[in-house]
């Protein structure tokens, strides 16, 4: 006859080899292929009940504006405090670059109020990018003829990474005639 100790005490090999056809047994009755089906379904019932698939919200569709001309008088509506009855009655932001007006909107974390280019919000912003100057963005027509070279380059730049990234709305013109 085998001894075995376990936890302290002392089992013969019939009392152990009792134990481990009764562990067989429960695990031979109790897990079969059918349980486990009946457990998956309760567990995807659980799933669906609760709503843990549950979608998140989908982006709204992309506005389609026709391209027109602003005036820096109207270029200041846009600057993220206004509610705007062409953008769904939300508060857009829009950005001039080179006379050209971009759609900020969808980065109002950066340029609505509060953010750290808030300062460019319903503004010309092209010198305040060439130069680096943060939150400068122009009240008064500026051609920008008086910037270098660089500056020129460092304003491409922003205006070509911001089309890439930005719904273009149109221009921003010195007066409508």
């Amino acid at each position: 006859m085998c001894v075995f100790r376990v936890s302290k005490k002392t089992v013969e090999y019939s009392q152990f080899q009792k134990l481990n056809s009764f562990l067989f047994t429960v695990m031979w009755e109790y897990f079969t292929v059918v349980n486990f089906a009946l457990g998956g379904v309760a567990v995807y019932l659980v799933y669906k009940l609760f709503g843990f698939d549950r979608r998140l919200p989908t982006a709204l569709e992309p506005l389609d504006l026709p391209l027109r001309d602003f005036t820096l008088e109207e270029l200041k509506k846009y600057d993220g405090t206004n509610v705007i009855p062409e953008h769904r009655n939300g508060k857009a932001i829009y950005i001039a670059v080179d006379n050209v007006v971009f759609d900020m909107t969808t980065g109002a974390t950066f340029y609505g109020p509060g953010g750290p280019y808030a300062g460019f919000a319903g503004r010309d912003a092209s010198r305040g990018l060439a130069t680096m100057e943060i939150g400068s963005g122009a009240d008064v027509w500026d051609d920008c003829e008086d910037l270098s070279q660089e500056q020129r380059n460092i304003l491409q730049d922003w205006k070509e990474k911001f089309s890439h990234k930005y719904p273009i709305r149109g221009k921003l013109v010195k007066t409508k005639e």
